[in-house]
């Protein structure tokens, strides 16, 4: 079996995770699981997603939503301790270059769309639900244009030094994420936060579509037992 945990694996942060994956391991094992030593740590995602050796995986939501669905069984989704976090949700900040106060996350869970958001937008890929969907979505309900052009730049961490750079005018990222540039990411300290998305499920768990209904208890009590998390219904926004 293979595990893999990697939203919020930056380089800075492996001690982290590899922790966290201990904890998981051994509440794994407790629960009669052959949970693997180390985290694979493969670029192809979506492969070691959809792989039937996939015990535990971090996915987005809307991979989950899309590609994934039916295709692997939701686990839980874990709780974070960040701004713009709840109770197993999440926004993204909104964010453009230059100093300035940090907009608040909102008081209840809707949006804050600055007045005026022009392209060219920075984001890690089209089927990010926190760097692209949230933002087109949000902007669309409110009857909002989406800011264009798109710079795609593979990560959140990309997006951030290309606002810092005037690559590009704006950025959504994840608040989890934007935690941890604050911490690791020099350019993060060249943007400020203008926004923020509405909140939505946060980013799910997963396991390979074979597992049991007994299975998948046993694997939600091993989760529960190592990291704060919630089984959402439903896990996605759709």
């Amino acid at each position: 079996m293979i595990a893999c945990l990697p939203m919020y694996d930056w380089p800075e942060r492996r001690a982290e995770t590899d922790a966290l994956w201990t904890r998981l391991c051994d509440a794994l094992r407790d629960e009669g699981f052959d949970a693997p030593d180390a985290l694979t740590r493969a670029g192809d995602l979506e492969g070691a997603w959809l792989g039937p050796d996939l015990l535990l995986g971090e996915t987005c939501s809307y991979p989950l939503e899309t590609v994934l669905r039916g295709r692997v069984r939701y686990v839980a989704t874990p709780i974070h301790d960040a701004p713009g976090c709840g109770h197993g949700t999440y926004r993204s900040v909104i964010v453009a270059r230059g100093r300035g106060d940090d907009a608040a996350p909102p008081a209840n869970a809707g949006s804050i769309l600055p007045t005026s958001l022009e392209g060219p937008l920075a984001a890690n890929a089209p089927e990010s639900m926190s760097g692209f969907v949230a933002l087109r979505r949000d902007m669309a309900r409110a009857g909002r244009l989406f800011p264009e052009p798109t710079l795609w730049t593979g990560s959140h961490r990309a997006s951030i030094r290309a606002v810092a750079d005037g690559e590009a005018a704006c950025a959504a990222i994840d608040c989890v994420t934007w935690q941890i540039a604050k911490d690791h990411e020099p350019a993060a300290q060249k943007v400020h936060v203008i926004g923020w998305t509405a909140e939505r499920p946060g980013l799910p768990l997963i396991t390979n579509a074979a597992m049991s209904d007994a299975d998948m208890a046993r694997l939600r009590t091993a989760v529960a037992a190592a990291m704060p998390a919630v089984v959402l219904d439903p896990p996605t926004e759709r």
